[in-house]
């Protein structure tokens, strides 16, 4: 969990500043402090360098917050493949780029990195994350601690993206974060803590028995719901409506063209994220649901998703699409990190 405290540090104002003088944040007089944190607003009180680094199947993007010259520093480059060591060793290598670039060598970085999967909180080790092999039967937390120097914080990207989203913007309250891209994922804020459950596993929600059979052995690697809810399951539907093969951007298109075929896979993209959301406003209630991912941010997804909502919960449910686009959960993890 991460949880509200006192900014020591006093990162949280300039830290905010620079993501709106970035343009991550739509203003740089809105919501002053990150929403929980007090403290010190005024300076970097000696502050080491803050990473956020979010990590996904195919891309790995890492930001560095300078707060000497109150400014941001990213890099990106593509996932090693072989995953395990070789990417802890990628990460880490990245963060000593970024810290040099910065002219801050060898002052060790408050580093958070956001995953796919479950980190185990006890075990170090990262299951359900299938784009990243060996990660589930190693300590993740500890081989990058040998690495950087420093013991970063690892969690989950969905909840990362949840707490971004619940840090940075006024407000406060409950959150839902619910991610669709190359998957699907829900990261949660509850009670003003990001939430992950015992074993991490909370929000998994892939595993939701909606959009295909959860007995079928083809489903247990990538759960039901992700077989259809993501960038991939756009695809496959198109093909089996329509014939034919489109990458899942040009289904959005194609849609707003007039193809019937790519209508109703949109239609049935938004029934299925309805589902979800009503299964997790019956378990935790959040006060407010965010989507987010290259798929679930589109308008088309949250006008459809809105659509079927309006079915069973009238104007009930607050929904939108996530203020921070595809660096949400580089937001929630440089949040997480400059109070770490």
């Amino acid at each position: 969990m991460v949880m509200p405290g006192t900014d020591r540090t006093g990162l949280a104002g300039p830290l905010r500043r620079a993501l709106a003088d970035a343009g991550w944040l739509p203003s740089s007089d809105a919501a002053p402090t990150p929403s929980g944190w007090s403290g010190a607003d005024d300076g970097d009180g000696g502050a080491a360098p803050v990473v956020g680094v979010d990590l996904g199947g195919t891309k790995l993007h890492a930001v560095l917050y300078d707060p000497s010259r109150q400014r941001l520093l990213d890099r990106v480059e593509r996932t090693d493949p072989r995953g395990g060591t070789a990417v802890t060793s990628q990460i880490a290598r990245l963060v000593e780029s970024l810290t040099a670039a910065a002219g801050l060598a060898g002052r060790p970085p408050r580093v958070a990195v956001g995953c796919p999967g479950a980190p185990d909180p006890v075990t170090g080790a990262v299951g359900h994350a299938p784009n990243i092999p060996g990660w589930d039967r190693m300590d993740v937390p500890a081989d990058l601690e040998v690495r950087l120097g420093a013991r970063p914080l690892v969690h989950n990207d969905a909840n990362l993206a949840a707490w971004g989203e619940h840090a940075w913007l006024p407000g406060g309250g409950d959150l839902a974060f619910v991610a669709v891209g190359t998957g699907v994922g829900l990261g949660l804020v509850l009670g003003g803590r990001m939430y992950a459950g015992s074993r991490g596993l909370a929000g998994e929600v892939a595993d939701l028995p909606f959009g295909s059979d959860p007995f079928d052995p083809a489903n247990l690697v990538h759960g039901p719901l992700e077989q259809q809810v993501s960038g991939g399951g756009v695809e496959r539907r198109y093909l089996e409506l329509a014939g034919r093969r489109r990458p899942a951007p040009e289904v959005f298109a194609a849609a707003a063209d007039g193809d019937r075929a790519a209508a109703q896979v949109l239609d049935e993209l938004g029934r299925l994220l309805a589902l979800a959301v009503r299964a997790v406003r019956a378990i935790v209630d959040p006060a407010t649901f965010v989507l987010g991912g290259g798929i679930g941010s589109r308008p088309e997804t949250l006008t459809a998703t809105r659509r079927w909502l309006a079915v069973t919960e009238g104007e009930s449910l607050q929904v939108r699409t996530s203020t921070f686009g595809n660096r949400a959960a580089l937001a929630g993890a440089l949040a997480a990190a400059a109070v770490a």
